[in-house]
């Protein structure tokens, strides 16, 4: 199970992305071809959110989200609810 401490670091890791995110580039990753994210940006931005924040807990959780316990499938889940609030305003705007 997730501890208290370790939620609010890693919260505050994310708080720390998301102030980041006007002042550089996305560190998320590149999953669709240039094409693709012209075509349909929301989704190509939903989809690096996903696979981005999926990499990120697996490293941190030492195994896929969700395989030890419910709560980090949950915290991961929200992870990406924020990646895409964050990141993906801009290209999910004319929704």
């Amino acid at each position: 199970m997730i501890s208290t401490t370790t939620l609010v670091i890693l919260l505050g890791v994310v708080a720390i992305f998301g102030s980041q995110v006007n002042c550089a580039p996305s560190v998320m990753p590149t999953v669709c071809t240039v094409r693709q994210v012209n075509a349909l940006p929301c989704m190509c931005c939903r989809k690096s959110c996903w696979y981005g924040m999926s990499e990120m807990t697996s490293g941190y959780f030492g195994n896929m989200p969700g395989e030890r316990n419910d709560a980090e499938a949950r915290f991961t889940i929200a992870l990406m609810h924020e990646c895409v609030k964050l990141e993906c305003s801009e290209a999910c705007s004319h929704r």
